[in-house]
C-alpha cells in the first residue's frame, strides 16, 4: 500500500501472474540499488481474477536471482490506480491502447475530462527499450527466465525514461562533522579562565567603616 505523498508506478499485463509480479520486484529491487526513494511500485492485470498467486515459474525465476516472490496477490487494474498513478508501465502497445481508452472513461466518469490535455501516465515498455515483452504463459520455463532478461535489461532504461531520479524524494543529509586530530589534547569546556598577568595587582579593599585616627578624635 502506497504511503501519503508516494508516487505510484504500476506494471500491468493480462492476467497479473507471470510478467508484471516479476517487472514490479525488479524495479523495487533497482530503486532500492539507486537509494531512490518516494515511489510505491505494485502491479495489477487487464483481465486479472483478484486473489491469484504468482505464476510458480515466475515465482521461480525471482528466487534464482534472489528477489522476493513470496505474499503476492493479483489485483485488477481499477478505475482510481488509472487516474492518479504517475505511471502504468504495460508490457505491450496493444495493451497500452486498451489503458488509453479505459482511462479516458474513467476520467469522463469522474468528471476530470475538460477542455484541458490531460497529461498521460501510460506507457510502453517498449517506449524506453524499443522492444515489448511477450507472454510467457504455457511455455517453459527458459521462456520465463528470457522475458525476466528482457525487463531486468531495460529497467535502466524506463528510470531514465521516466525520470524517477529527478522525481525522488530529497532526503536532508547532515553536514558531515570536520575530522579531528586523535593526538590533541581535549578541548576544557567553560569559561576560561584568566591569566596571571591579567589579574589586578591593587591591594584588596578593606570593607566597612573606615576608623578615624587618633588626631581627628581628639580635636587636633
Amino acid at each position: 500500500m502506497a504511503k501519503k505523498n508516494e508516487k505510484k508506478i504500476i506494471f500491468v499485463c493480462t492476467g497479473n501472474t507471470c510478467r508484471s509480479p516479476m517487472a514490479e520486484r525488479i524495479l523495487c529491487k533497482a530503486l532500492e540499488e539507486r537509494e531512490l526513494k518516494g515511489f510505491a511500485v505494485s502491479s495489477a492485470g487487464i483481465a486479472a481474477r483478484k486473489g491469484d498467486t504468482m505464476n510458480p515459474k515466475s515465482a521461480q525465476v525471482l528466487f534464482e536471482h534472489g528477489l522476493p516472490f513470496d505474499g503476492f496477490s493479483s489485483k485488477l487494474l481499477d478505475d482510481k490506480s488509472l487516474r492518479e498513478a504517475f505511471a502504468i508501465v504495460c508490457m505491450t502497445e496493444q495493451q497500452k491502447d486498451v489503458l488509453l481508452d479505459m482511462r479516458w472513461q474513467a476520467l469522463k466518469k469522474a468528471g476530470e475530462v475538460g477542455d484541458l490535455e490531460i497529461e498521460n501516465n501510460i506507457y510502453a515498455f517498449s517506449e524506453f527499450t524499443g522492444y515489448s515483452i511477450i507472454d510467457p504463459y504455457g511455455r517453459d520455463i527458459d521462456c520465463y527466465r528470457y522475458v525476466y532478461g528482457l525487463m531486468s535489461a531495460g529497467m535502466s532504461a524506463l528510470i531514465e525514461g521516466l525520470r524517477l531520479p529527478e522525481n525522488a524524494k530529497k532526503t536532508r543529509t547532515r553536514k558531515p562533522k570536520a575530522p579531528t586530530d586523535p593526538n590533541a589534547p581535549p578541548q576544557k569546556r567553560g569559561r576560561p579562565k584568566k591569566e596571571k598577568s591579567e589579574v589586578e595587582t591593587a591591594p584588596p579593599k578593606k570593607r566597612g567603616r573606615p576608623k578615624k585616627n587618633a588626631e581627628t578624635q581628639m580635636g587636633i
